[in-house]
C-alpha cells in the first residue's frame, strides 16, 4: 500500500516546499487540491520542486473548464515532471458548477465520459500529429493547427476519476487508470456498491483489476497523548457530519444503517446549526469511517481495514509529526504490510 501526501488548503507559493519535504520524508506521491487554488498551478509548483515522486490532481473539476484546457495543462505537467504527473479529475455538484463557476451542468457521468475520450482524441493528434477531429454528445474538437501544437512526447497521461456512486465507480472501472474514492466511506459501501461496480466496468473493458489504481485519503485520527485524541476526535466528527449531511452520500450511510441520520443533518444545515451536528456521530459511525490511534498504528489499522481494497491512500487530516524518522518508519510500515 502506498502512502500519499495531500496538499490540501496550501496556497501556491507553499506547494513547492511542502512536496519537496513530502518527497525527502519517503512519502510516494503528492495529491494536488482544487480548494483554495487552481490545482494545476500547485501541481505545477509540486512537480518542479520534485524528482521522484507522483503528483496528481485530486482532484480536477472538469466541468469548471473544457478538454482543450485540461489537455494543455495535462500534457505540459507530464512533460515537465517526465511522466510523474496524473491526472484525477470530478465532476463536483450542481450547485457549485452552476453557481460558483457560472458553468452548465447536465447528465454527470455521460459528460464525463465524453469529457476523458476528447482529452485522449487531442492528445492523440499532439502525440501523432494526425488531425483532430473529436465530435461528441457533450465536446466537439475539430481545429488543432500546427503553431497551437505542443512539443510532441510520448509520455502517458493516466487519468483517474472521484467516484462515490455506482455509476460513476463503473466509468472508472471501464474507461480510467484508476478512481479516487472519499475519504467519507466504510468498508460495507465499498464491498457492495463501489468494487461490483468498478468490477462491471472492468468487465465491459476486458480488463483486469490490476489495470486500475484504487486511491483514498483515509481519515486517520492520530495523536500522541488523550488530549491530542480527543480534539481531533471532534474535527473529525465535524467533517463527517458536514459530508453525512448531503444527499450524496446518504448510500453510504445507508451501509451501515445510518441512512436516516443525513436528512436530519441537511436540516440543520439549512437552520445553521454547524456547531450541533458533530454531536450526531455517535461511536458506531464514528468507528466505522475512522481510523484511530497514535501515528504509528496508522499503517496496521489501514492494511486490517483496507488491505486488498486500496492501493494507495493519505491522510485526510494530515500527520501530527514532522520528524522524519517518525515519518520514514510510518510509510516503511505502510510498503511492508502490503508485501507481509
Amino acid at each position: 500500500m502506498e502512502l500519499d501526501h495531500s496538499l490540501i488548503g496550501h496556497a501556491s507559493r507553499r506547494a513547492a516546499s511542502e512536496s519537496s519535504r513530502a518527497e525527502a520524508l519517503g512519502f510516494d506521491g503528492v495529491w494536488a487540491t482544487e480548494s483554495v487554488t487552481d490545482v494545476f498551478v500547485q501541481s505545477m509548483a509540486a512537480v518542479l520542486s520534485t524528482e521522484r515522486v507522483s503528483v496528481g490532481t485530486a482532484i480536477a473539476v472538469a466541468f469548471s473548464r473544457n478538454p482543450m484546457t485540461v489537455a494543455y495543462a495535462s500534457w505540459d505537467l507530464a512533460a515537465a515532471s517526465e511522466g510523474r504527473f496524473l491526472l484525477g479529475l470530478g465532476t463536483q455538484v450542481e450547485a457549485h458548477i452552476e453557481r460558483r463557476f457560472s458553468m452548465p451542468w447536465s447528465s454527470p457521468v455521460p459528460r464525463l465520459r465524453d469529457f476523458i475520450a476528447a482529452l485522449r482524441a487531442i492528445w492523440h493528434a499532439w502525440r501523432t500529429g494526425g488531425r483532430l477531429k473529436y465530435e461528441g454528445e457533450f465536446y466537439r474538437h475539430t481545429l488543432m493547427s500546427p503553431v497551437f501544437s505542443p512539443p510532441a512526447h510520448d509520455l502517458e497521461i493516466p487519468v483517474l476519476i472521484s467516484a462515490v456512486g455506482p455509476r460513476m465507480s463503473e466509468l472508472a472501472g471501464e474507461l480510467c487508470d484508476g478512481a479516487i474514492l472519499h475519504g467519507m466511506t466504510n468498508t460495507a459501501y465499498l464491498d457492495t456498491v463501489t468494487r461490483p461496480a468498478i468490477e462491471r466496468g472492468l468487465a465491459t473493458s476486458g480488463r483486469r483489476r490490476d489495470a486500475l489504481s484504487l486511491s483514498c485519503p483515509l481519515f486517520m485520527v492520530m495523536g500522541d497523548t488523550d488530549a491530542d485524541l480527543e480534539r481531533e476526535r471532534a474535527r473529525a466528527r465535524d467533517q463527517i457530519a458536514f459530508y453525512a449531511s448531503t444527499p450524496t452520500y446518504r448510500p453510504v450511510l445507508e451501509a451501515v444503517g445510518y441512512g436516516d441520520l443525513q436528512p436530519e443533518l441537511q436540516q440543520l444545515t439549512r437552520q445553521g446549526r454547524w456547531v450541533e451536528m458533530g454531536a450526531l456521530i455517535d461511536d458506531e459511525l464514528y468507528g466505522e469511517i475512522v481510523l484511530e490511534g497514535a501515528p504509528e498504528d496508522m499503517a496496521h489499522l489501514a492494511h486490517a481495514r483496507f488491505g486488498g481494497r486500496l492501493d494507495r491512500v493519505s491522510s485526510y487530516f494530515g500527520w501530527p509529526t514532522d520528524d522524519p524518522d517518525r515519518i520514514g518508519a510510518i510509510i516503511a510500515a505502510f510498503h511492508e504490510g502490503a508485501t507481509s
